[in-house]
């Protein structure tokens, strides 16, 4: 292999062909190497014979001939070596980027565990470098390919690092790269007892074997002061798999020069991985076609860039990836003024707030519900129990989707069901086959049920329930227990009287849309309390057409309550509709019905039936649902195919993993926690209610309610823990999420107690979110 001066014309034509519009025109190169042949032996490296000194200029030159931009920043840092002048080497490259580097281009050490770390306390800190590279070649032993990791970077340099915010570019060694489990080990103990030393692993954690970027990547996700760079990598997979699992907030571009203007790539055989390149050539060989190889840099950009169109990167991403990525990683050593400036997620929903009515289409996920001068609001990305805001801040999320996720965001296998619908289109103008499979499997699972309908939420859900009971019945009367969406029939209770959906939504809920004709149509009845429920019904009188109620919420049903309503119901002639909206696989499988027994007339799903994606299906006897067929009901967006995929492997992986029941034992011990953990701190006046999985926090503080949940919300923020007066349980969450969560709460009310016994009145705190759902059964 060689280093390459000149483009031939396949070069030239990949650049304008493949190049053009992909990268910003100003960019950042995270990893280049200036060379200067007077450090070292003759020889050291044959690739760069006779190519003189390649410094800052040269570097931005070369990238130039191919690269579509007109501004190019770097991160410079000598050539390792064991036998090399370090000192020189570094003297050099750091008066090189001053002299001759741009405005915001810094320099790193290249830095032995043989170094006196006194010494490298001096240089780091004298301003001159940002941090250091470290390489395995200075490992004392033969063999340092298989060196462990502090065998090259001891402990004493990640504490000087740490102390100056300082940048360790690392080459990783050893077969599986960032798979090798002694690796893993390192990586995470050290990142953790050094969170101010930003840690770039190079060339993409060394996954020119893309396999190990596949599963190694997994290891660091949590550590957030842990990013990749692409440097000299060849293979698409590799990119794909860490723009997947880091975001492209956490990858940076990097050409790895001098080596980026060699010829050839670097491929992934089993377990390994091989260079290939012009020179291994047999000069006797005559291929059928040309076997012609653009350089490594080229290469290395094409395939970045097929990672990031199969991953649907933005323009906004890719800029991040060769720019912005790089400037915040770099932000303690750099103006000001050269770090983007990003709108924040308050600011962002005060603009919201502006041009989207409400904020945003969920009540329940508006800032001023939370905290709205504190809560995040916005998310740039989300997986299993974790969610990071627009700053890329990594937050643990016991919030839970406000309870439409119960697996874990982004669930793998969810995720790849619907990747395969999209990728096979989901929408035509033939039927998705996957809607009979499913029908075939929700009917498996209600053998009293012999159809269903599909929606894309359950507001859209419970209207076809609605209408599927007044056509199948002739009348239109609802009595109705616990909350059932926004929808005209539900909010037409408060028609009659302001007052009535108290307790099963917001007090004092203005109808405000819905048709004055529609007044005495619903009619609430209050959970476990059957005199309320005959109230109801005799109210509504010969128009019954149905009963809706969720079987279950803050509380179990009592005195055989739900299989009393059932009997009743039916004895009236109406339709028993059961709302599994939210109580649907989280209280049981499939259905908190299931724990009691009690067969409906219609049943409704949504929510974590299709874990965050859109989906809702009613469930009938095939008397109800076929007497409904007369009823116009329909909708395009019904037959989509993606809401369908992810139900079907929802449901697959619910009942192969037990979910329902280990999720459950789970809950009923960080349940029983909460509880003794409140009644350690009287003061707070904290009720914890609710089921084991999606327990309730309630202070009875009279007027300071409000605020005190306000403080509390904002303080387990600061802490890195979105929750609220709702908190929702995932399979996602490990118990080392749920003992985070436990010591971050004692730890709050800890704090709160005083706060509160000390007098509210002069609180700092900007004021309190509104008031949440204060729902009934």
């Amino acid at each position: 292999m060689k280093y390459n001066s000149e483009l031939t014309a396949t070069d030239h034509q990949l650049s304008v062909s493949s190049l053009q519009g992909f990268m910003p025109d100003e960019i950042y190169d995270i990893h280049t190497h200036p060379y200067h042949p007077a450090h070292f032996a003759p020889g050291t490296f044959p690739f760069l014979k006779d190519t003189g000194v390649l410094g800052c200029k040269q570097h931005r030159d070369a990238l130039l001939q191919y690269m579509p931009v007109k501004t190019i920043h770097g991160l410079y840092f000598g050539m390792p070596h064991k036998n090399a002048a370090r000192p020189e080497i570094n003297s050099w490259v750091g008066t090189e980027v001053k002299e001759n580097g741009t405005a915001l281009s810094r320099a790193l050490m290249v830095v032995s565990p043989q170094d006196e770390p006194e010494q490298v306390a001096r240089d780091l800190r004298s301003g001159l470098f940002c941090g250091v590279k470290v390489y395995h070649c200075y490992a004392s032993r033969p063999d340092t390919m298989n060196a462990s990791l502090t065998e090259y970077v001891p402990e004493w340099l990640w504490e000087l690092l740490h102390e100056i915010n300082g940048v360790l570019l690392l080459h990783i060694v050893r077969d599986g790269a960032m798979e090798d489990p002694d690796n893993q080990r390192e990586v995470r103990r050290l990142c953790r007892a050094y969170p101010n030393v930003n840690l770039i692993l190079a060339h993409v954690g060394r996954s020119f074997n893309y396999r190990n970027a596949r599963s190694g990547l997994y290891s660091v996700v949590d550590l957030d002061n842990v990013v990749i760079d692409t440097s000299a990598v060849t293979e698409s997979e590799s990119f794909a798999a860490a723009l997947r699992i880091l975001g492209p907030r956490r990858v940076l571009w990097g050409s790895d020069f001098p080596v980026s203007e060699l010829r050839g790539r670097c491929v992934t055989t089993g377990d390994y991985f091989f260079w290939l390149h012009p020179e291994l050539i047999d000069l006797k060989h005559r291929p059928p076609t040309t076997s012609e190889m653009t350089l490594v840099g080229i290469e290395s950009l094409l395939t970045l860039r097929e990672a990031c169109e199969d991953t649907g990167l933005t323009q906004k991403d890719v800029s991040d990836l060769f720019l912005n990525n790089a400037l915040r990683l770099l932000k303690p050593h750099l103006p000001q003024q050269a770090v983007p400036q990003e709108e924040t997620g308050p600011e962002l929903w005060k603009h919201a707030r502006e041009v989207i009515s409400g904020g945003t289409g969920l009540l329940s996920k508006r800032a001023e519900m939370f905290d709205q001068h504190q809560w995040p609001a916005y998310f740039s990305k989300s997986s299993g129990c974790e969610v990071w805001d627009l700053a890329g801040r990594r937050y643990l999320d016991f919030a839970g989707g406000i309870g439409a996720v119960l697996l874990g965001y982004a669930d793998p296998d969810v995720n790849a069901a619907v990747q395969r619908r999209v990728l096979l289109g989901s929408y035509s103008s033939l039927v998705n086959p996957q809607e009979v499979e499913l029908a075939d499997l929700l009917l498996e699972l209600h053998p009293w049920a012999g159809k269903v309908r599909y929606t894309r939420g359950g507001g859209d859900a419970l209207v076809q329930a609605v209408r599927i009971a007044r056509a199948a019945t002739g009348k239109s009367g609802i009595a109705f227990c616990g909350y059932h969406g926004w929808h005209d029939w539900y909010l037409a209770a408060n028609l009659s009287d302001d007052t009535a959906l108290d307790g099963h939504l917001l007090p004092g809920l203005e109808p405000k849309g819905v048709p004055r004709e529609l007044r005495g149509t619903s009619v609430p009845f209050r959970y476990n309390d059957f005199e309320s429920f005959e109230a109801a019904l005799n109210k509504l009188g010969s128009n019954l057409a149905g009963v809706v109620m969720e079987p279950m919420r803050s509380q179990y049903p009592q005195d055989d309550f739900l299989n009393r309503v059932a009997a009743r119901c039916r004895e009236s002639g109406a339709v028993f509709v059961v709302d599994e909206v939210t109580s649907g696989l989280r209280y049981g499988f499939p259905g908190a019905l299931s724990k009691f027994g009690v067969a409906p007339d219609l049943v409704v799903y949504a929510k974590a039936m299709s874990n965050g994606f859109p989906f809702g299906v009613v469930i009938g006897r095939d008397d109800i649902m076929l007497k409904a067929d007369a009823s116009f009901i329909s909708s395009s967006y019904w037959t989509d195919g993606v809401g369908t995929a992810a139900a079907l492997a929802v449901l697959k992986k619910m009942k192969a993993l037990n979910v329902h029941e280990s999720l459950w034992s789970r809950g009923v011990a960080w349940k029983e926690a909460l509880e003794k953990i409140a009644a350690r701190y009287p003061g707070c006046g904290l009720q914890v209610g609710g089921m084991p999985v999606s327990p309730t926090l309630q202070f009875q503080l009279g007027p300071h309610s409000g605020l005190v949940k306000t403080k509390f919300i904002a303080k387990m923020l600061e802490k890195g823990i979105l929750a609220s007066s709702a908190l929702y349980l995932m399979f996602a969450h490990e118990e080392k999420h749920i003992q985070a969560f436990l010591e971050a709460f004692e730890q709050v009310l800890k704090e709160l107690e005083p706060e509160i016994q000390g007098g509210l009145e002069n609180s700092s705190h900007g004021g309190q979110n509104q008031l949440g759902f204060a729902r009934l059964a």
